[in-house]
């Protein structure tokens, strides 16, 4: 099914073409009207490629189904050696299982900490070789090669292969779509985050953050390492806070291949392109 996001960009792409061929038509494709087209087509493109939930491109998966009482607690850009630590230790004595989201190049530099996150019982995902802020102009072959590289990172330390994608930035354009089916795993991106990725952020300030948006299938993003190792994000220290939300509510976080169920299975035609 096409997301009513998707048909908004190619309308938009059809009713910017008709306007710019009608002032051509009429002799006035002056500046302002260039200018003005120009900045219409960028927002609306931008808006699609930073706000992956409205799945301009392609799908993405940005929350679980309701009524399991279920939810996924997702880390980005480790593993770290003593941050990602921090979170299995104190996730252990819980119930509650998450997703690590790991950098290829991370996880070659620490497989002890790869092979620790799934000795505790929880999903492996992939975020990319590097993280890049460009990614999403870069070609879906070499979109798709990143993960493979990545893919291939967390298979050496453990023999588990991750079939979920969180680009870098969450940024996702046409090419990061096509990579992902390239590469055979599904796009993921959040239905709730604390911000807690930013040098400062308090850790109670995430904690109130999450917890406005932390409801049944919900998908919550976080980091259990900084993008340069530099800084402990305050997901970190406000962890425990948020489980004891977790528990007063009900609810339970699981990997992400539990929580979506089929939903975590990419496009059949991606997994035989592989290579």
């Amino acid at each position: 099914m096409t997301s009513p996001a998707r048909v908004s960009l190619l309308a938009s792409a059809a009713g910017l073409g008709a306007l710019a061929l009608h002032a051509a038509l009429r002799g006035e494709p002056g500046l302002a009207v260039i200018g003005a087209l120009s900045l219409g087509w960028g927002a609306l493109v931008t808006t699609g490629v930073i706000c992956p939930w409205f799945e301009m491109y392609g799908r993405v998966v940005s929350h679980g189904p309701a009524g399991s009482a279920r939810v996924a607690l997702t880390f980005d850009d480790g593993p770290h050696p003593v941050t990602t630590r921090r979170v299995l230790e104190a996730l252990a004595p819980t119930r509650h299982r998450a997703t690590f989201f790991v950098l290829g190049e991370k996880a070659r530099r620490h497989p002890d900490v790869v092979r620790e996150i799934h000795a505790g019982g929880h999903t492996l995902a992939l975020h990319g070789d590097s993280h890049d802020w460009f990614h999403s102009f870069r070609r879906s072959r070499s979109i798709r090669d990143a993960i493979v590289r990545a893919a291939a990172a967390v298979e050496a330390a453990t023999g588990v292969r991750p079939r979920f994608f969180r680009p870098p930035l969450g940024h996702t354009s046409f090419t990061t779509v096509r990579g992902a089916r390239l590469a055979g795993v599904t796009l993921i991106a959040w239905s709730s985050r604390g911000w807690d990725g930013i040098r400062g952020r308090r850790p109670e300030a995430v904690v109130e953050r999450v917890g406005r948006t932390l409801v049944d299938g919900a998908i919550v993003m976080l980091h259990d390492a900084a993008e340069h190792d530099d800084f402990e994000p305050a997901s970190v220290p406000a962890l425990p806070r948020i489980v004891a939300l977790l528990d007063e509510r009900g609810l339970t976080s699981v990997g992400l291949d539990a929580l979506l169920g089929d939903l975590a299975h990419p496009p059949s035609e991606a997994a035989s392109q592989k290579s």
